[in-house]
């Protein structure tokens, strides 16, 4: 087929996965007619599909999202999220730093619209310090939105991972500088201009208590955490080395822990609840849509069709890496649009060996159409939370967008 005409059907089919949303269609269904879409059009051979779709890793991907959001719904109802809460308003030594800090925890859940459940909690500490609507959204905003760039919890994380063949561990390390240019950015264009003036103190708690307080309800996260991205120690012939539990079991392992929680407190509503709050079809319709969505790239070779294409136009390959994942970033408010529509065709332009700069540079750029997108659920709900204008916000965040991808693209030439 000609590139040019191939490369026109790529494009319908990602405009098809920004334009359907519009139209109140899932962004689960968009996705799989955008995939379905390719297929048709460019062909593929349908044994292969099977195959790639039957596989462990395929449904494996699914399966660590289904414990993702359990542990989620499970923490909440054993009472640990109001715990983090508490903890985190005893340690800091300002109602502001409280109040950017409950809006980070609340973060490291991926739950949708997780922004306006921090909107909730930090609200009377925005009414305290007297901070307007667009600042108290904007803060609340950004500050719940640090860790998606390498969170391994999230599905973005997972997918993005998948795609381009790297562990999950692998791929967190190497993301892990993201969420600090973001809390820099935070801190210098948002945090500080707001609250140099309407800070308050706290009023003055045990921080040794509040860490004890913040660890004890945090457990379940921290386990998961070491045992993906630390491991556990083995010896073998008087050497000892730590071995990853890959993200699957470990998920497995703190949910039983969870589950076993409840159970032993006869609360097995909670238990009940969790499940139907982890099954929803709309968060485990969007992982298959996505890694589907994957499996149509790699057998209708989209990926090669498009690199040929950028290539007989001589477009640099930053700014394909930069601008294909902003604009379905921006278009669909929702990360894993973005991961999936994108990611598979740009892996010709990621190296190999995989260049994590390059990556980063990917998902810097997706995240920042992400964090600007009028349709984004978190900005909306947010925003109506506090009756904050959603496009005043978004020309608040956008020097601190500027500064994260700015550094990203800076790091992404030095490598």
């Amino acid at each position: 087929m000609d590139t040019n005409i191939a490369f026109m059907l790529i494009l319908t089919s990602i405009g098809l996965i920004i334009a359907l949303p519009r139209f109140k269609v899932n962004i689960a269904i968009s996705i799989m007619v955008g995939a379905i879409f390719l297929i048709l059009a460019l062909g593929a051979n349908y044994g292969m599909i099977l195959n790639d779709l039957t596989s462990w890793q395929f449904w494996r991907i699914i399966f660590i999202v289904f414990l993702s959001l359990l542990i989620v719904a499970l923490m909440e109802k054993a009472g640990y999220l109001n715990m983090m809460v508490d903890a985190v308003k005893e340690i800091s030594p300002s109602i502001g730093a409280s109040m950017v800090s409950i809006s980070a925890f609340i973060g490291l859940l991926p739950m949708p619209g997780g922004a306006y459940v921090s909107a909730r909690l930090v609200d009377p500490l925005a009414r305290e310090m007297k901070l307007t609507p667009h600042e108290a959204t904007t803060l609340n905003y950004w500050f719940r939105h640090l860790w998606e760039y390498a969170w391994p919890l999230y599905t973005g994380v997972i997918v993005a991972a998948s795609i381009f063949s790297v562990s999950i561990s692998d791929f967190v390390i190497h993301m892990s500088f993201l969420p600090v240019l973001a809390i820099l950015g935070g801190f210098i264009f948002l945090y500080y201009p707001i609250m140099k003036d309407k800070n308050i103190r706290a009023r003055g708690g045990c921080i040794r208590n509040g860490l004890k307080k913040l660890i004890h309800a945090a457990w379940p996260i921290i386990v998961v955490m070491i045992l993906t991205l630390l491991g556990v120690p083995w010896v073998d012939n008087g050497h000892m080395y730590f071995i990853k539990i890959d993200l699957f079991f470990s998920l497995l392992l703190v949910d039983s822990g969870l589950a076993f929680i409840l159970m032993k407190n006869r609360d097995k509503d909670a238990i009940k609840h969790s499940l139907k709050f982890s099954l929803k079809p709309t968060f485990l319709g969007v992982t298959f849509a996505a890694m589907f969505m994957k499996i149509a790239v790699l057998e209708t070779n989209s990926m090669h069709y498009t690199y040929t294409f950028f290539s007989t136009y001589g477009v640099p390959p930053f700014v394909v890496i930069m601008l294909l994942p902003f604009l379905a970033g921006l278009m669909t408010g929702v990360t894993v649009a973005y991961v999936a529509a994108t990611f598979p065709l740009l892996l010709p332009y990621v190296g190999d060996p995989l260049s994590f700069a390059a990556v980063a540079l990917a998902y810097a750029s997706g995240y920042a159409g992400h964090l600007t997108s009028p349709v984004h659920l978190c900005l909306v709900l947010s925003s109506e939370h506090f009756k904050a204008n959603l496009y005043r916000v978004i020309l608040r965040i956008i020097p601190a967008v500027i500064f994260v991808v700015g550094s990203t693209l800076l790091i992404y030439f030095l490598l």
